[in-house]
């Protein structure tokens, strides 16, 4: 079988740092066990299981079960997802982040984020999401990120839109999501 060339840089490969990074009053780190009591209770907001997979209502185990979704898809180089915590005190959760759907083949992959109701309004999610594509970019090799946001969802967008993204296309019907088929922007960042 004939292997295919990684474009450079492109590692195919996720380790994530052992310190926190940080982009003002924004950190990213990786997720922990001790994190489950405040993931419940950040979850329990409709509007993230609105626009997110994460279901409604939101129990500790399925805390359990992000938990180790998280922790396979590391290790498996599916993702690399990190916890958006106070840079003040990286104990206090603000939301989530993760890069995903790599391509290793094309150096691509996938921003997606979530922020829980006290953090909204902040600038948390440009910051997280500006410091996980540098992250991405520099620590994996990726040269391009994509962003989807629903039509419906103008915050997303206006992440997108502040973090750099350049929106790409409409892409409908592209999404069933919990309130029948939905359409999405596509955003598009680029290594440089």
């Amino acid at each position: 079988m004939r292997k295919t060339a990684r474009p450079r840089g492109a590692t195919g490969k996720v380790v994530l740092p052992a310190d926190p990074i940080v982009e003002g009053p924004t950190a990213l780190r990786p997720w922990r066990e001790s994190d489950i009591p405040a993931l419940v209770v950040a979850c329990q907001d409709r509007e993230i299981g609105r626009w997110t997979s994460v279901p409604y209502p939101y129990g500790d185990s399925d805390a359990r079960s992000f938990m180790l979704a998280r922790f396979d898809a590391v290790l498996a180089a599916t993702a690399a997802p990190f916890a958006i915590v106070s840079a003040e005190d990286p104990a206090v959760l603000l939301g989530s982040v993760s890069l995903m759907r790599f391509v290793w083949r094309h150096a691509r992959g996938e921003v997606g984020y979530w922020l829980a109701p006290p953090a909204r309004g902040s600038g948390h999610a440009t910051r997280a999401v500006l410091a996980a594509c540098r992250w991405g970019f520099e620590a994996l090799g990726l040269e391009r990120i994509d962003l989807l946001a629903s039509v419906d969802n103008p915050a997303s967008q206006r992440v997108a839109e502040r973090s750099g993204f350049t929106r790409d296309a409409v892409l409908r019907s592209y999404l069933r999501g919990k309130e029948g088929r939905q359409d999405m922007v596509a955003f598009g960042l680029l290594r440089g």
